[in-house]
């Protein structure tokens, strides 16, 4: 808690036009200020600061009160947060604070002061160092099509390849290694090694609602090197978790409210690229699949979000994930339907301003017609599948708390479906009785993806062996011990672990392949209807490069194993649950139980080490 002499010191050094000049452009009128809402769209200022008795009143929303309100309303702050941005803005020490709290607050202080170190580091290294220039600020400007503007806009910078400078900065800046290292910026090791988990890599720093930088998130600009993740991130912090914040959200929190609704794409660049084009209402969900936290922060700000994912199937997926999400917030929410796989980044530089929004408006459904165009593009009239789809549809619309509301959508999804209304409404009640029963809507997001899209990742690893092995088989591969073949390493996996292919004709591939011993004309295996049955995703589009280099097959047959042994352990987990459930009531030895699922979780964990997992 602060104390009252503080608060004090704080109000009365503060100027309400001054604060509120920093947000709203106000102009002299007698004795007071006058401003346009920022709180409404309009042409006539209707926004008062009286300077003399240090209050506001904005006449469009019927909202006022003193400076704390402001910031309150404007910002989103709490009470606290609003004192101690006026304090750093007027230079005020924030000294009067209960012993309780006074550790945490140090801590939380030192945190903040190592990111904005790091963030100073970063944007040095991208304009000042001759690396910085040619590999960071190149691939900004010529890569991306940044300009500089945008670029210091979003305070980016660079990693250097050196594995220390960062570190060996920091600690000649006095900062000490327990803070640095909870603050997700090195690695220290025992034996007092360390080193700077950034490297390489163009930086975007990541804001909280203040403005104060609480994380990075950094890009691999290495074109050779394929098979290094391409995207990490810093890691959880006191300040920084991830599924709680939003990158973008500083810098569009004003446009969000001024306009009412906000962009939701998935990437840095994506919202880089839409501020660039004129559209600054733009929020990501910075990579990760989209969560209620993340919901709930948008909806301080505004109840109505555009969805803006990629066109492809990743991007599909992410979108059907976050429909039941959004429902039970009671968001409105519609959703970008791009058929030819395009995504945000492209878009924004494929249309002027007016033409994008053109464009939103044509391409934006709700979820009953999004559904709708992905089974018709999907299934095209498989009956089968269309109901399915209906039971899909119904399961969202029973996510929905508000009565009107559900009718409405029962009348679309009955127009569109071509099915009575009467027999949709028997239907929900029945999805309304067993989510009572069920109230858990994990389990149905994951059926709602299954539904559109039969492949896993499970079974898209196990097409990427056989095409390594059907092209590549014969290929040395260095190892530690001795030189082998993909084919060989492959085979020594499947071996150790007693593996077999899900897909009986993978499985069937592998047996021939094994039997020969020797490289033959295999292409009698290939898929001839299918000439992508083995291709990868074009995601390089987005930076996300999975395709291998030959330079670096050995690495990348490496990783490919490492994902699969990852998979088939959370299989077995999933089974040792299932199990479990099924014979609670024979009293099956929790310790046991408990005890397995830790060794499994531990094998796991040491294989994500392995894959250098950051995010």
């Amino acid at each position: 808690m602060i104390s009252k002499e503080t608060i004090k010191k704080i109000l009365s050094a503060s100027c309400i036009e001054d604060v509120i000049g920093d947000f709203v452009e106000l102009k002299k009128s007698g004795f007071n200020y006058r401003g346009l809402s920022p709180f409404s769209n309009e042409k006539t200022p209707s926004l008062i600061v009286s300077p003399t008795k240090k209050i506001w009143k904005d006449f469009s929303s019927g909202k006022g009160g003193n400076i704390i309100t402001f910031l309150m309303e404007h910002e989103h702050f709490t009470y606290e947060e609003s004192l101690r941005f006026l304090a750093k803005k007027y230079e005020i020490e924030m000294d009067h604070i209960e012993n309780n709290n006074h550790k945490e607050e140090e801590e939380y202080k030192k945190l903040y002061l190592i990111q904005d170190y790091a963030k100073r580091f970063f944007i040095y290294q991208l304009h000042s160092t001759k690396e910085g220039q040619k590999n960071g600020l190149n691939y900004f400007i010529r890569k991306r099509g940044f300009d500089i503007k945008i670029i210091q806009k979003f305070e980016l910078g660079y990693a250097p390849i050196s594995w220390k400078l960062l570190t060996i900065n920091a600690l000649k800046q006095g900062f000490k290694k327990r803070d640095i290292k909870k603050s997700g910026l090195t690695v220290f090791r025992k034996s007092n090694h360390f080193f700077d988990c950034f490297r390489q890599r163009v930086m975007f720093p990541i804001h909280n609602l203040s403005g104060r930088v609480i994380g990075f998130g950094g890009r691999n600009i290495d074109s050779i090197s394929s098979t290094t993740t391409k995207y990490i991130n810093s890691s959880e912090s006191k300040i920084f978790q991830k599924s709680k914040i939003l990158y973008g959200l500083f810098q569009a929190k004003k446009n969000i409210l001024k306009e009412n609704f906000c962009y939701l794409v998935e990437g840095y660049t994506d919202v880089i690229s839409l501020h660039q084009s004129g559209i600054k209402n733009v929020v990501s969900s910075s990579g990760i699949s989209l969560t209620v936290s993340q919901i709930l922060l948008i909806k301080k700000f505004t109840k109505n979000i555009v969805l803006f994912y990629d066109g492809d199937l990743s991007g599909i997926k992410a979108s059907l994930r976050g429909i039941n999400m959004m429902l039970e917030q009671e968001m409105n929410f519609r959703i970008l339907f791009i058929s030819n796989g395009e995504d945000p980044d492209l878009i924004s530089k494929k249309y002027s301003y007016s033409q994008f929004r053109d464009f939103v408006a044509k391409n934006s459904y709700n979820f009953v017609s999004f559904k709708q165009k992905i089974y018709e593009k999907i299934h095209k009239n498989d009956p089968i599948k269309k109901s399915f789809l209906v039971k899909n549809i119904l399961n969202s619309i029973s996510k929905i708390s508000n009565v009107i509301q559900k009718e409405l959508y029962l009348q679309e999804a009955s127009k569109l479906l071509n099915i009575r209304q009467k027999v949709l409404i028997s239907e929900l009640k029945k999805i309304n009785k067993k989510n009572a029963q069920n109230p858990s809507s994990t389990v149905q997001v994951k059926k709602d993806s299954r539904f559109f899209f039969k492949k896993n990742t499970f079974l898209l690893l196990e097409e990427e062996l056989i095409r390594l092995i059907l092209n590549h088989g014969n290929q040395i591969i260095k190892k530690k011990e001795q030189n082998t073949t993909i084919l060989k390493a492959v085979l020594h996996v499947f071996k150790c672990w007693n593996f077999r292919f899900s897909l009986n004709k993978n499985q069937e591939i592998f047996d021939k392949i094994c039997l020969q011993k020797k490289k033959t004309d295999l292409s009698q295996f290939l898929d001839k209807k299918n000439p992508k049955f083995y291709s990868l995703s074009k995601w390089d589009r987005k930076g996300i490069q999975v395709s291998y280099q030959k330079e670096r097959i050995n690495q990348y047959i490496s990783d490919i194993l490492l994902r699969y042994r990852s998979l088939y352990i959370s299989k077995l987990i999933q089974k040792e649950i299932i199990h479990y459930k099924k014979d609670m009531k024979q009293n099956k030895d929790r310790k046991a139980f408990l005890k397995k699922i830790m060794h499994l979780t531990d094998i796991k964990n040491e294989l994500h080490k392995k894959l250098h997992r950051y995010v």
